[in-house]
This record gives C-alpha cells, structure tokens and sequence, in this order.
C-alpha cells in the first residue's frame, strides 16, 4: 500500500494569529488545509475546484454553474435530494456554494462537534459518489434561470453585463455565465439528454482529485482533522472522459482551453497580459480619442460614477500587490485624501477603490464615487 499523503510546507501566519495549521497532498492529488481553532464554536469545510465558468463551452453559456448546482442533489451514499440540507438545519448549520469565472466554491459549517463527522461525509460523498439524476437536471435548470432573473433586476449585475460587452467576444470575460433556460435549454428529450451528457462531461474532465482544494477547520485538533480529512477525501477518483462521445469531448475540451491557466503559489514571474476591454480606438470612430463615458440608466435611484482601467494581474504576488496599494490610497477617507477633498467640496458622499476583477491574465482597477447632487451636475 502507497503512502496515503505527505505533508506540505507550513502555511506563512502572523505572530499574533493563535490558530494552527497543516497542509496535506493525498495520494490521489487533493490538496487539504488543516485548521485548528480552540476557539471556534463551529465546525466547518470547504472544497475549491480549479474551474470555473471560463471554461464554459460558447454554445452552452451557465455550465459550470448549473454543474455547481447539480453538486448538491443527492449522491450515492447519501440519495435524497434534501438530505444535506436537512441535516444541516437540524444542527444550526448553513452551507452556500459559488461560481467565478476561474472557480467553483462549495462550504458549509455546523454548531458543536457532534454533527461535525455526520455534515462532512454528506458534504465528501458530492465529490465522491453524486448522482446527478435526469429527473433533477430539467428541475435544476429552473432554479438556474431563477436566480438569472433575480439578476435582470440587480443594477450591479446589469453593470457588469455593460462591461462584458464592450469587451472583445473572444475572451473568455464575455461569456455570460449565469446561465438560464434558453442556453440550458430541456424542453425536449434530445435537449436534455445532450444538456445532461455535457454535464456529466464537465464534470468528469474538470472535477478531479488533483484540481481540488479542500479546507477543515474547527476547534478539534489537527490529529483528528487530518483523520477524518484523508480517510474520507483519499475515496474521490477521477471518472472517465474518454467514455463520452466525440463530440462532447470536443465541446468541453475547447472550452477549457479558453480559460486561463491560474497561478499557483510557486509562479514568481509575471503571467502574459490578455487584457478583456476593448480599446478606444475599437470601440469609437477613426480619429477619436478616449477616455469612454458610458451612462446607463439605473432601476433604482442612483448617483455614481464608475471608473475602470485594465492593468496587469498581480495574482502572482499577492503579498506585495501594487493593485492592494493603489485601492489603498485612493480609497483612504482620512485628512488631505482625496475623499476628504471632493467631500469638502459637497461633489461625494462615498468613495472606494480595489480590483473589479482579478484574474490570472489581466486586473481591471475600479474608482466607485456616490456623488451628491451638486457632483452629478459637475
């Protein structure tokens, strides 16, 4: 029998952080982080798949996020479609996933010890063993397209659909990754059953041990977390790509391509820069010159002003971020900023600054100012 893990370099912590840690990689390449906190009333996990919905296939817009979606309804152990959540709410617990553009994020977290081992293996058994019914993929496209009109009437969301246009369609930043039921469409038996197979596809080529991360954190010692860590997530194997037809093989293969490849915490040099917006010289006439304003009409009243510029990613060094710095100085509040300034000047009421999105490949910086009346005339 093989060695069932090793240990990883210690994680870098303050001097003032009273927690303890351990970093694990299992045989079958799941990377686990170890967290003991003697203070925390709560246990709780978390599993980060290295695949998001970057890699969703053009003809199949929301992939990764329906699949993200499918995770949670049922697997073979534990069949019932209710029976995670259900557990959870007898116990005080919540659980939440999510799905960027380069991941999808699944955690939950329970109250005392008891219900601890009980939430993790429903929560390892998703990864594991799903199920991923017929019957669930038509019900769970519904709650897709739910959640996409819930956006329709979210002014931030709507922003964000203005910038994926006037990106290049060709970068992966301008998929719409929401999904809904007309790019999942399952009005007909063939729709469903080849929405289903690109599903099961997805899945199979992207959820692997080794793009896996997994985090356990509670009051119980590292011991006993790295006990119920490897004797649990060592049963997750890869499942067979090759058993698909060729052309979703295709299908879900060119999408992955797309995405760009992140940064791991050994990358020391500076990735390539593909940035997503489009210049001013592809979006304005011959001869004109930047920068762009672009006014959209918000559902609810609102006055601000928005600013972006692509920059460079700085995921490659996150401790010494130039993007953390820039958010810094122009978001400071404190006497003689430029908040304080423009606020005595009665043009803002608000002002903050950071990354709008920070990828692999590129930054976009963004300027957020609420202004006053006064401003907005200005």
């Amino acid at each position: 029998m093989g060695k069932e893990f090793e240990i990883l370099p210690s994680p870098v912590k303050g001097q003032s952080d009273w927690r303890e840690f351990r970093a694990l990689r299992l045989a079958n390449g799941v990377t686990v982080m170890l967290v003991h906190d003697p203070y925390s009333r709560t246990f709780g996990a978390a599993a980060r798949v290295a695949a998001g919905a970057a890699a969703d296939p053009r003809d199949c817009p929301g992939l990764a996020h329906f699949c993200e979606h499918m995770v949670f309804l049922g697997s073979e152990d534990f069949p019932s479609e209710n029976a995670y959540k259900a557990y959870l709410a007898q116990h005080g617990g919540r659980s939440n996933a999510s799905t960027s553009l380069y991941a999808t994020t699944f955690y939950f977290e329970v109250v005392g010890d008891k219900a601890a081992e009980g939430a993790l293996d429903r929560f390892v058994s998703f990864f594991v063993s799903p199920l991923f019914t017929q019957s669930g993929t038509g019900r769970e496209v519904q709650a897709v397209d739910s959640e996409n009109s819930k956006n329709l009437v979210n002014d931030g969301r709507r922003r964000l659909q203005i910038l994926k246009e006037i990106c290049d369609q060709e970068h992966y930043v301008s998929k719409f990754t929401t999904g809904n039921n007309a790019t999942l469409p399952t009005t007909s038996e063939e729709e469903l059953n080849k929405l289903r197979e690109s599903l099961l596809a997805f899945h199979a080529y992207h959820y692997r041990p080794e793009h896996l991360t997994v985090t356990l954190a509670g009051p119980q010692d590292l011991d006993t977390l790295q006990k119920w860590a490897v004797s649990r997530w060592s049963a997750m194997k890869s499942s067979s790509f090759d058993k698909f037809r060729p052309e979703i093989q295709q299908l879900i293969t060119m999408a992955a391509r797309e995405a760009p490849n992140m940064v791991t915490g050994d990358a020391t040099e500076e990735p390539d820069f593909h940035p997503p917006l489009l210049t001013v010289r592809d979006l304005l006439p011959s001869g004109a010159k930047g920068p762009i304003l672009m006014t959209t009409k918000p559902l609810r009243p609102l006055r601000q002003l928005i600013m972006f510029w692509t920059l460079p990613s700085a995921q490659h060094i996150p401790d010494s971020s130039p993007l953390s710095l820039l958010g810094h100085l122009l978001g400071h509040e404190g006497p003689s900023s430029i908040f304080a300034h423009l606020q005595n000047e009665g043009l803002l009421t608000a002002l903050s600054a950071g990354p709008r999105m920070s990828a692999p490949d590129f930054s976009i910086f963004q300027v957020s100012i609420n202004l006053s009346p006064t401003g907005e005339e200005r």
